[in-house]
Order: structure tokens, then sequence, then C-alpha cells
């Protein structure tokens, strides 16, 4: 995965470089809602412009061990025209020997060494996050992962600084307060009753008689139909 991702990162710049401010890549189980990528990127445009000088490369952040920060591959991650030229550039430097599949690990450490912003895209209202490496069905029953990676990830994101208000924690949440509103990818989207979640998850629409929609105790008739 490390050779595969640095090949398509390579051909994109060498291609598409002067034809996009911004990159996103991620696999074929990745859903992409477009209308909320749009307005993450809006968000960055109004960053200072030192920042977007540097390039950037942002999505969700996770920890793994005594590891430093990466941004998790299944959600996928954006890097803009600036940043996508100065890791084309360093490239040819870029682990290329390394035969693994962490390849969301090498490329945030070879984003690193060429000093790009790296930054996770957190709700700046909620601090929910809006990247999800897990399909919906975890995210509103907390199940079908490894609780030893579900464990690590509650702590490392109840341990991160509100993206605003830096004296608050904000970790991870189950139900509807797993995903922003305004949420950008889901990774796993394979079967349907996982995009009603997703759907759900992202409108607040579920069944007054379903997880979801008991936790969220609307009974009202703005309630679609359909499982969750």
């Amino acid at each position: 995965m490390v050779q595969k991702m640095r090949s398509i990162w390579s051909y994109i710049a060498t291609h598409y470089l002067d034809q996009f401010d911004y990159f996103h890549i991620g696999g074929d189980d990745m859903h992409v809602i477009v209308e909320n990528m749009r307005s993450l990127l809006l968000e960055h445009e109004s960053e200072p412009i030192d920042a977007r000088e540097e390039g950037r490369i942002f999505g969700q952040l996770a920890s793994k061990g005594s590891q430093a920060l990466f941004l998790r591959g299944g959600a996928g991650y954006t890097i803009d025209r600036i940043g996508l030229k100065k890791l084309h550039e360093y490239m040819p430097k870029c682990s290329t020997k390394v035969h693994k599949p962490a390849e969301d690990n090498i490329i945030t450490m070879c984003s690193r060494k060429v000093g790009l912003v790296l930054g996770d895209n957190r709700d700046s209202c909620t601090g929910q996050q809006r990247s999800h490496s897990m399909h919906p069905g975890v995210l509103s029953v907390a199940r079908g992962i490894s609780t030893s990676e579900f464990d690590e990830q509650l702590k490392f994101w109840g341990l991160l600084p509100h993206p605003t208000e830096k004296t608050v924690k904000v970790g991870m949440k189950i139900g509807f307060e797993a995903a922003s509103n305004h949420s950008v990818t889901f990774h796993q989207l394979r079967y349907n009753s996982w995009f009603v979640r997703h759907h759900a998850l992202i409108y607040r629409a579920c069944p007054a008689n379903t997880i979801l929609g008991k936790l969220a105790n609307r009974t009202d008739d703005s309630i679609t139909e359909g499982g969750a």
C-alpha cells in the first residue's frame, strides 16, 4: 500500500496539480458527502495566509501506541496544491523501499518532513469528528470493532482539546453524538444498512422504534421512514 500510494500521489501531481486547489484520497469503500467537503474547504480558505503558504494536509488525526500522530487513511485525507507540490518533490526520498499496509502513517511522516501543516478537520463548533475511519454501524451502536482499538481511539480523542475552546476536552461519542452534522467522509460503507445509518447520523432522521430513533427521542411527524 505504501508504494501504491506513492505512485497515486505522484501521478496526480504530475497530471493534475495545476487544475485543482485541493486533492482528497481514499479507498473504494469511502463515502464522501460533497456539500460538506465544500464547506470544510471554504473554512480552510479563511485561514491566515501564512498557514496556506506552507501547504496543508488534514483529515482524522489518530494515535497508535508510541507512534507520532498520523492521518487515518480509511476516512481519507485532503492536501492542498502547495502541499502536494512539496510532497511530490520529496517522493524520491519518501520510504521508497517500504512494503507494508500503513500508507497513511508513511505519507503523514513524509508530509512532516517537508513542513506541511498537519491538522484535523473536526467540527470547529462542536469538536465532533467529521472524518470517520469506522463505519456508521460502529458509530451508532459501538460494536463491530476490536475492543483494544476502540478503547485506544476513545482515549486519544478524549484527550484532544476542542478545536476552538482549548480548555474543553471532546471525546468520541456514541449514537447521534458520534458524528458532526457536517461530517465529510465515512469508511467501510459497503452495505445498504450502513448507508441508512449514515443518513440517520448526519440528518438525525430515523424511526422512533430503532436504536438511533430511541437515542434521539424523536416521535414527531418529521421522522422519515426506513430502518437504521
